[in-house]
């Protein structure tokens, strides 16, 4: 009689959580008849485009790619063999050419990467294989080993942070300058 109980008791309790698993499981509701799950929209693609950003008529920046892809809101920017000319305040400019640049339409902000070349037209020439142009503080920075060379001085370093006329500069990271001769 014993082994009749257990088996009894332990049918019930079967019974039991497999009817409470039953009822409270959860489930993903299937969608109403007709209507399909919408998926992220896709980013908008132009080619050969450019973005210019002028105050009173006068050009700040101008950035240029072989391909956009703008996200549906517009907020991000994605550049693919990016160009880039910021103008300067006393008439000079930087231009700047990277394999892929992302611009934030917000802050104004460019963050780039691959093969980054910024030169100024009175001769300073900034490399990094990543860098970022904060629009605030009008500043550069740039990480993986950098270069900045300006007429006969080539600085060197895992980090530079400089200014967009490329006169105040901060190096770190095994920094080295070298005066009078190129960089080893």
């Amino acid at each position: 009689m014993k082994k009749t109980r257990w088996a009894a008791i332990a049918c019930v309790l079967l019974l039991l959580a497999g009817g409470l698993y039953y009822f409270l499981r959860e489930e993903a509701l299937a969608p109403p008849p007709g209507k399909e799950p919408q998926s992220a929209p896709a980013n908008i693609q132009f080619s050969g485009s450019s973005i210019i950003e002028q105050d009173n008529g006068k050009k700040l920046w101008e950035l240029s790619a072989e391909t956009l892809l703008v996200d549906p809101k517009g907020e991000k920017v994605q550049l693919i063999n990016f160009k880039g000319t910021l103008y300067r305040e006393n008439g000079t400019r930087i231009e700047v050419i990277a394999r892929q640049a992302n611009f934030d339409t917000k802050t104004k902000n460019i963050t780039m990467e691959g093969d980054i070349k910024a030169t100024s037209s009175d001769g300073a020439v900034f490399t990094a294989p990543l860098a970022r142009w904060e629009a605030k503080d009008r500043m550069f920075y740039g990480t993986g080993g950098i270069t900045l060379t300006r007429e006969d001085t080539v600085l060197t370093g895992e980090q530079i942070e400089t200014d967009a006329d490329m006169e105040k500069t901060k190096v770190q990271g095994n920094a080295r300058v070298v005066k009078g001769g190129t960089a080893r």
